[in-house]
C-alpha cells in the first residue's frame, strides 16, 4: 500500500488516500491505535516528512450560516435586537452594541 494522502477524521482516526485515483491505492480508514499495523505505517510516513491533513467538516452553506448566526446570538439575543430596533433614538447606545446589531442584520441578510 502506497500512502499518498492522510487526513484526520472527526473521530480521531485517519483516512488514507482520500480521492486519490490509482488502481492499487484504495482509501482506508485507520484507527489511532499503534497496535494497528496500518497506523504504524502512517507514523513511518509522518516521520519521513508526510503531513496529515486536517479534518474538514462538510457543512452545507445553511449549516455554516446557522453556526455563524448562533455565535452572534450568544452576544446579542434576538430580544435585544428587537428592543434596539424599537428605540427611536439610539444616541445613548454604545457604538460597539450598534456595530454588533448591524453585523447580525448583515448576517441575517446572507441567509442561504
Amino acid at each position: 500500500m502506497e500512502i499518498r494522502t492522510v487526513e484526520y477524521q472527526e473521530d480521531g482516526s485517519f483516512l488514507i488516500n482520500k480521492n486519490v485515483d490509482a488502481d492499487d491505492d484504495r482509501q482506508l480508514c485507520v484507527p489511532d491505535d499503534m497496535g494497528n499495523r496500518h497506523r504504524v505505517i502512517i507514523q513511518e510516513w509522518i516521520d519521513n516528512g508526510g503531513v496529515v491533513g486536517p479534518y474538514v467538516n462538510p457543512l452545507t452553506p445553511y449549516q455554516q450560516w446557522h453556526n455563524e448566526i448562533s455565535k452572534l446570538d450568544k452576544d446579542m439575543p434576538r430580544t435585544m435586537e428587537d428592543i434596539l430596533d424599537g428605540m427611536p433614538n439610539k444616541l445613548s447606545v454604545a457604538k460597539i452594541t450598534l456595530d454588533r446589531l448591524q453585523e447580525k442584520k448583515d448576517k441575517r441578510s446572507e441567509k442561504p
